[in-house]
């Protein structure tokens, strides 16, 4: 075997082996996630232990993720709850919760995780969830660029 195709496995071997160091990240938070209680979005806001942790949540209306999100660095998780519900959040979920789907908020539930890094966390949540499902949750999907789809 030459230089070259040794060289060539080696590179191989070094990316098998960190995508599935990746992989293992991806499923050691996904579990960690999991095993998190539900609480109904209706008490979500009064759960004391979410005022001062650093972490990331899902929103899941019945048993579908509709949102997986990691609250910035000086905020906590609450804040970050408070701010959908309230449709003080300037996205389309907190558009929807405030308006469409405050009807909904009986099926709504939300879980957290305290976490060092809320944003490196939840981005291996939505690549899971990605790869699982083929497509992101419902409001972590990019806003369709009304100028480009009319093109």
């Amino acid at each position: 075997m030459s230089e070259t195709q040794q060289l060539a496995e080696a590179k191989q071997d070094d990316k098998q082996h960190l995508e599935e160091q990746h992989f293992k990240i991806i499923s050691y938070f996904r579990k960690r996630m999991d095993a998190q209680p539900l609480h109904s979005a209706l008490k979500s806001f009064n759960v004391h232990e979410a005022v001062c942790m650093s972490g990331v949540y899902e929103i899941r209306r019945e048993n579908t993720v509709i949102y997986i999100g990691g609250n910035p660095h000086f905020s906590n998780i609450r804040d970050c709850l408070n701010a959908h519900f309230s449709g003080n959040d300037g996205l389309a979920l907190g558009a929807w919760l405030n308006g469409a789907g405050k009807r909904q908020w009986k099926i709504i539930t939300v879980r957290w995780m305290a976490c060092a890094n809320p944003h490196d966390v939840a981005y291996y949540l939505l690549e899971e969830y990605q790869r699982k499902n083929g497509h992101l949750p419902l409001f972590n999907n990019p806003p369709v660029n009304q100028a480009a789809s009319k093109q």
